[in-house]
């Protein structure tokens, strides 16, 4: 089997797992529909666009439709964006604005229409068989890796804003999504590198067996990346879990509250007063015991707006919300395992009772708090 049969069959393959990953996104129950819709719109948009390998050798499609397949993949990062959007926040809706998410595929098609698109039938044949050589691809080309980066940062920037409301208004990020959603981010910058450069060499190569290599490793890779997302929603089907977007962070609550004149020193004072109650309350009370302790849980009990809140622990006592309730479990861990009378409690009782709900993040706090792990403490000091 030469490269270019390899590389159609494995096509074939990519294709069938593809569409089968997308029949399934769409059709099982689930409470993020929105997002898996996404995603199966994204998988559907790669197999219509990553297909030419394989029915090529069998079938000759009309120009226009060859082309239109071929830039549909410019749809793959607005939907990937989307997908990450609706995964972050419980209540995303998809709104008349996020049409702005097709300009992309839109610019392909303007880019084109004087060359392509615009003409007869003949001078559409000349402009493909001179497809590598014209000008105006080579544009489509940087026009599609900068908005391909654009969407790229935007990802980030989105993963980076989510993982700071995580820590400024939940108390155990575990069952969220935000390590899933990175991963998912990295792979496909590291997919989006290699294909970048496989690009570069097919407008600068002259090796045609080197360029057929590339894209094999690009088919194999992205073979693997439907794999590994294909087995992340067979065995992690309540993986998502967003947060609301009506979650704000506080340094954008606090550059709100600068306006306000208050006098320096009676502000000072009340948030003293305030810091004091606070942590009376939590080390009386115990609210921290909750495993699924939120900040507008807290709010709640303690009687003070949940925006206050926020700002009183995560900007004047400069502590993560997550940070600051941690810091009450461990406290309680430690005098937990201090007491001989509970040597009978194992360490997994013992960190379910003070509010964890699974080892690593226990074990991980533990040790930053003490510099010894729960066990060597316990052999230490009980």
């Amino acid at each position: 089997m030469d490269k270019y049969s390899l590389l159609g069959f494995i096509t074939l393959i990519i294709v069938f797992v593809g569409l089968l990953l997308s029949i399934f996104l769409l059709t099982v129950k689930t409470q993020n529909k929105i997002a898996n819709r996404l995603l199966a719109l994204y998988f559907i948009v790669f197999s219509i666009h990553i297909s030419v390998f394989f029915y090529t050798s069998y079938i000759e499609l009309p120009l226009v439709i060859e082309m239109l397949r071929d830039q549909i993949i410019s749809l793959s990062s607005p939907l990937l964006f989307l997908y990450l959007v609706a995964n972050i926040y419980s209540d995303f809706k998809l709104r008349y604005i996020h049409l702005c998410h097709l300009l992309p595929f839109l610019i392909e098609i303007i880019l084109f229409i004087p060359n392509f698109y615009g003409v007869n039938h003949e001078e559409r044949v000349i402009f493909t068989e001179n497809y590598n050589s014209q000008i105006i691809v080579k544009i489509s080309v940087v026009v599609g890796s900068v908005i391909s980066l654009f969407y790229l940062i935007l990802m980030f920037s989105e993963l980076k804003k989510y993982k700071h409301l995580l820590v400024e208004n939940y108390s155990s990020t575990t069952s969220f999504n935000y390590n899933w959603l990175y991963q998912l981010t990295i792979v496909i910058s590291s997919i989006f590198v290699f294909s970048q450069f496989k690009q570069l060499y097919k407008f600068t190569g002259t090796d045609i067996e080197t360029l057929n290599i590339l894209r094999l490793v690009l088919i194999i890779l992205l073979l693997g990346f439907l794999t590994w997302i294909m087995l992340k929603s067979m065995y992690q089907p309540e993986l998502f879990k967003g947060i609301d977007s009506g979650h704000k962070l506080v340094k954008t609550l606090v550059k709100k509250d600068n306006s306000k004149t208050v006098s320096e020193s009676s502000q000072q004072e009340s948030i003293e007063a305030n810091i004091q109650r606070l942590n009376k309350f939590m080390e009386e009370e115990e609210p921290f015991l909750d495993s699924s302790l939120t900040i507008q849980k807290l709010a709640h009990q303690f009687q003070m707006p949940s925006r206050e809140l926020s700002i009183l622990i995560n900007h004047h006592l400069n502590q993560h919300f997550f940070d600051f309730v941690t810091s009450f479990r461990i406290k309680k861990a430690i005098l937990l395992l201090k007491n001989p009378m509970n040597k009978k409690l194992t360490i997994l009782e013992i960190l379910y009772d003070v509010g964890f709900n699974s080892k690593s993040p226990f074990n991980k706090a533990f040790k930053k708090h003490t510099g010894l792990t729960p066990t060597e403490y316990r052999a230490k000091f009980s």
